[in-house]
């Protein structure tokens, strides 16, 4: 019921309504395509057609930065709520990760866009894709859980959360692929949990972006540590969330 009520909230606060949801990202995967592919003609970055590579990437990133995003505001935003409900706390943090995740689901028809355009047609590892919604989910919970246990003791995360999801975009394979980082930064790279999720949602397309099966343990293994120490020390610290908010 508070997931639909904040999706009818957002929704009719704007004329275009539901649209936004796929213009926002549609936007940005042209703006990107246009700088990278046809102004600076950078035929290496990435694989072809770019355009799609582009949008596969965007919308899981755009889910990323929009829901961690608004997990640094779940206390000021419910803590009226929060002091009169009877609910899990934890719930709170579940209600903005769940209305990011419909989001993202609402905006998918921009890959089907851009498969209707380049005519470039997913394999059979596009079954893999759902996986990669699910690892995406665990480790936004995850994360949201540490950002919403931190801003009670630091109230800066959410200035520093902001420079780091500024700096990951440019960590993670959203503009480039896997294989156009240096062989000797691979191992490196695969620290980056989105390295292992990204890879999940463009392989049914371009099975190369696979990362070694040692990356792919690291990044997703990363993952799934993140979601339990979020579940952790969330617990740990709630009795100060709810004595504070």
């Amino acid at each position: 019921m508070l997931v639909l009520r904040d999706l009818q909230k957002k929704y009719t606060r704007f004329r275009l309504g539901y649209l936004w949801t796929l213009l926002e990202p549609l936007g940005m995967s042209l703006v990107l395509w246009l700088v990278f592919s046809v102004l600076l003609g950078a035929r290496a970055l990435g694989l072809q057609p770019y355009l799609l590579f582009l949008s596969v990437a965007i919308l899981p990133w755009w889910w990323f930065s929009t829901g961690i995003g608004a997990s640094t505001r779940i206390w000021r935003r419910t803590g009226a709520q929060l002091r009169i409900s009877t609910l899990p706390t934890q719930l709170w943090v579940m209600r903005t990760m769940l209305v990011a995740l419909i989001e993202f689901i609402f905006s998918l028809p921009v890959i089907l866009l851009g498969i209707a355009l380049t005519g470039f047609l997913p394999g059979p590892l596009i079954l893999l894709f759902p996986v990669g919604i699910l690892v995406q989910f665990l480790l936004m919970y995850g994360l949201a859980l540490l950002i919403a246990s931190a801003s009670v003791v630091f109230p800066d995360v959410a200035r520093l959360v902001r420079i780091v999801i500024r700096a990951m975009f440019y960590l993670s394979p959203v503009l480039y692929s896997v294989s156009n980082i240096p062989a000797g930064a691979q191992f490196l790279a695969s620290f980056n949990p989105l390295v292992g999720v990204l890879g999940l949602y463009r392989i049914g397309w371009w099975p190369e972006e696979a990362s070694s099966s040692v990356g792919y343990a690291i990044s997703l293994g990363l993952c799934l540590a993140i979601f339990v120490l979020g579940l952790i020390t969330f617990k740990k610290f709630e009795p100060r969330i709810l004595k504070e908010v």
